[in-house]
Parts: structure tokens; C-alpha cells; sequence
């Protein structure tokens, strides 16, 4: 992608905010066209969190979901990762560009351990990189939640967003002791196809993983409606929806009831 930055004004669940990115990133283009985008992360965060979270953005791509929250939550504080080389100059212009809250950008991906490993730049826009040793790419820094949390002294957590197109699993196992000491809310993208051909999981078990250590989860689809996972056979539901739908919903996970709406999110501004 070149490294020309266009500016551009959308809308993230209700937030405005300004983006920016290189004129061939076909996913920058997109986001402006819709010009409205609803994020489960950032509409969720509305209706559950305190005013001043610790906010894990995990798969930040252009920003803005980051630049979002950190508006809502002008007295809080927004950590953003990204992975992509290329994404990093859009990443950093957003975050300059950005209002309310300070937000630290670490330009590396994460994963279950420190170290490096080869990630693929999707050649039509920031929206789809992925880690992959099997399909190779560029070498890139590969940090833990934990590692991180510490290295920035954060004494606690509040919420993680991630979405890293099918490394999803990795990176909470890189976060376990951040999750036992905190119990953030988690939100995450479950992309089915993503999460096998890139990260080689099966959704029942990120599923499994997630229901382990969590007392209550949901799922959200692209139309904002909210499935709250009551035992196995909701899961195998979801996953039976997954199947014959667009393959892609969101996960929340929570030790406290979750406070949303089971009518449709995408209503109401924030």
C-alpha cells in the first residue's frame, strides 16, 4: 500500500470519528463508503463499562474502534496493537487524529508467546492480515498480553477487544494470568474460516477455552441481535447459524451477568 494517507469521517456505532489510510486499502475505502459502522466492541463497552477503563484493542487495523473508544471514554486509557507493517503509518495518523483518552500503540502482533512469526499482509487493504508460519510473509514481533500488561505497568484491565482473523485462541493463551488476576470483559471476533485455515482451531473449542474460565458468554451477529450461551447445545446453535450464515459473529465474555439488550444493538446512538 503507499504511503499517501487519506482522511476520512465514519461513524463506529454511533461515535464520529476521523480514519485514516492509504488510498488502495480497499478495507479504508470501505469503512468510508458505508460511512456508519456498527463494532460490537465499542457498543457493548457503552452499555457495560465504568467510566475510565483499561482498554486491550487487539487487532487496532486502522483505528477505529480504538479512536471510539478512547473518545467515549475520554477518562480512561486505550492500548492498541497491530501487527501489519504497512497499517502502522494509517494506525499512528488515527491515533494522532484522535480525541479523549491517551492511547499507547504497540506495533507488533500477539500471540500465546513472546517471539516472531511470519505474518501475511493481505495485499487488498489492512482489514485482513494473519499470522501464519504455514503461508509465510514478513517476520514481525510477536508480544503476550501478560508480557505487556507488565511492561507497561498496567494495574488492571477492563476489556479486550480482539480480532486478528483467526489467532484469536492464541492470544488469550497468552493472557491467562491477565484473566485470572482481572476478569476483563472479552470481546471477540469468531470468523469460522479464519479460525481454521489460519489459526488451525475448531470454534467448539475456542468456545470451550473461553466457557472454562468464564461465567457468561454471547454471541452477537452482524445485525446487533444478542444469543446469550446458556450450555452446549446453544453453542452447537450458534455454530449451526455460523454454518449457514456469513460464517463471522462476535463472542462476549463475562463473570458478571451480561447487561445488553437481547433486542438488536445496532439501535440507539451512543
Amino acid at each position: 500500500m503507499g504511503n499517501d494517507l487519506q482522511i476520512g469521517t465514519i461513524r463506529v456505532s454511533g461515535v464520529e470519528v476521523e480514519v485514516a489510510g492509504a488510498p488502495d486499502d480497499l478495507y479504508f475505502q470501505q469503512c468510508v463508503k458505508q460511512s456508519a459502522l456498527f463494532e460490537p466492541s465499542v457498543r457493548v463497552a457503552d452499555l457495560v463499562l465504568a467510566d475510565n477503563p483499561v482498554i486491550l484493542d487487539i487487532g487496532a487495523s486502522i483505528g477505529g474502534v480504538t479512536a471510539a473508544l478512547a473518545k467515549r471514554f475520554p477518562a480512561g486509557h486505550v492500548i492498541a496493537f497491530e501487527a501489519a507493517p504497512s497499517v502502522h503509518p494509517s494506525l499512528r495518523e488515527t491515533v494522532r487524529r484522535a480525541i479523549g483518552a491517551p492511547i499507547t500503540v504497540v506495533e507488533k502482533a500477539v500471540g500465546a508467546e513472546s517471539g516472531t512469526l511470519q505474518f501475511h499482509e493481505d495485499g487488498n487493504g489492512s482489514g485482513w492480515g494473519f499470522l501464519s508460519e504455514e503461508l509465510g510473509g514478513i517476520s514481525v514481533p510477536v508480544v503476550t498480553v501478560d508480557d505487556t500488561v507488565a511492561e507497561l505497568g498496567l494495574d488492571r484491565v477492563d476489556f479486550i477487544k480482539i480480532d486478528v482473523e483467526g489467532g484469536e485462541l492464541a492470544v488469550l493463551q497468552g493472557a491467562e494470568s491477565t484473566l485470572l488476576r482481572d476478569q476483563p470483559l472479552l470481546l471477540f471476533e469468531l470468523n469460522v474460516f479464519c479460525l481454521w485455515r489460519y489459526g488451525r482451531t475448531l470454534p467448539q473449542d475456542l468456545f470451550a477455552w473461553v466457557r472454562q474460565r468464564y461465567d457468561h458468554t454471547a454471541a452477537i451477529d452482524d445485525q446487533g441481535t444478542v444469543t446469550h450461551i446458556e450450555g452446549d447445545a446453544t453453542v452447537n446453535h450458534v455454530l449451526h447459524l455460523l454454518g449457514t450464515g456469513s460464517g463471522v459473529i462476535d463472542v462476549v465474555a463475562s463473570n458478571k451477568p451480561i447487561d445488553v439488550t437481547t433486542t438488536n444493538l445496532q439501535f440507539g446512538e451512543i
